[in-house]
């Protein structure tokens, strides 16, 4: 876990674990209407194959549901914060203030590297990565091809169609949908983030992006 937090102005920045990616910025920072994305990577993560995210605003979070979430996002993403992260979703969803006492315990010591009264706020970041080569990108890029999806790719983000990426985590073919899952987190460990580019084509995708873009 990455408990750092960066002061600038009275202001706190948690840093978050490379492997949310952009995932993070949605649950943290804002909500956008592309957020399927960020839903269905957290159904896969979780096991929780019904797990929606709609009427989620990530300004709706209290203060005590924010440091939970900074704390939980600052850990490596796995079942069991990914599983925290979805119960924090719900609550937030329901209208509810309070953050569980049992999952708050859980992120005891990470909670406690966050001063009291403070506003905590999400500053986008590269994760920067040194690969020598582009072998984290190759299983995603293979499935990629076969899923006919459009990718630019650039040297620390992807442009994609986040809503066709959705589609294809939410696939009723179990393997694909762990195949792709586990492509997308060892993008995120290598430092890329994936970034949402509406009306993508494998043309434009070639234009926009390195010789590796499909």
């Amino acid at each position: 876990m990455n408990g750092n937090l960066k002061c600038v102005d009275g202001l706190y920045y948690p840093e978050f674990h490379a492997g949310w990616g952009g995932c993070a910025e949605e649950l943290f920072h804002y909500t956008s209407r592309y957020f399927v994305c960020t839903q269905a990577f957290l159904r896969n993560l979780a096991d929780q194959r019904q797990f929606n995210m709609s009427g989620y605003q990530a300004n709706n979070l209290s203060k005590t549901q924010r440091h939970l979430m900074a704390a939980i996002l600052a850990c490596e993403p796995n079942l069991q914060s990914a599983r925290g992260i979805t119960q924090i979703v719900r609550s937030v969803i329901n209208g509810e203030t309070d953050i569980s006492e049992a999952l708050a315990d859980t992120y005891r010591e990470y909670l406690n590297v966050i001063p009291e009264d403070v506003e905590l706020v999400y500053s986008c970041r590269a994760h920067h990565h040194n690969q020598p080569d582009v072998a984290p990108l190759d299983p995603f890029l293979n499935l990629a091809g076969r899923l006919n999806l459009p990718v630019a790719v650039h040297p620390h983000h992807l442009e994609v169609p986040l809503k066709a990426l959705a589609q294809h985590l939410d696939s009723p073919n179990s393997s694909l949908r762990n195949s792709l899952q586990e492509a997308i987190l060892n993008l995120h460990f290598a430092g890329y983030a994936l970034k949402n580019h509406p009306g993508l084509t494998h043309k434009s995708a070639r234009i926009l992006g390195d010789e590796h873009s499909l």
